[in-house]
């Protein structure tokens, strides 16, 4: 029994090099999307409460002048920019174009929020936005 070696005893199950690292790894793929989804997620709310904002004080508005007139459009546009929100992609719809007392108006907007999510997906998320209010001139 001389040319054997003695067995060696098998690895300790306590051995944990490389362990870190691997759920390092694995934490890293699950909580980069999601710290990515609260903070787009919160971007898009905070831009359909703007919105929402708009569309109400454009609908006071519109009732005040009578309808779809040109200040209307302009202070929703000056509404947008200073909300950090691009007019140009915004649709705005005020209908009808004409109200007399106590007429309803409506006006709506819609437009899109570019959503980006590492590691899962991208799209865009529509955000709609609309107010009703009653015509105070009397024609």
């Amino acid at each position: 029994m001389k040319g054997l070696r003695p067995l060696r005893p098998p690895r300790r199950a306590s051995d944990e090099r490389g362990l870190a690292t691997l759920e390092t790894s694995l934490m890293i793929v699950v909580l980069v999307p999601l710290l990515f989804s609260i903070l787009e997620f919160g971007a898009a709310l905070e831009r359909w409460l703007a919105q929402d904002a708009i569309a109400v004080q454009a609908a006071r508005f519109a009732g005040e002048v009578g309808g779809d007139r040109p200040e209307v459009r302009t202070l929703v546009g000056d509404q947008l920019r200073l909300s950090g929100i691009d007019p140009a992609r915004v649709s705005v719809a005020i209908v009808p174009a004409s109200v007399g007392w106590r007429e309803p108006v409506r006006v709506s907007l819609v437009s899109d929020f570019p959503l980006a999510i590492p590691f899962l997906f991208s799209t865009t998320l529509p955000l709609r936005s609309s107010a009703i209010s009653r015509g105070e001139v009397n024609r």
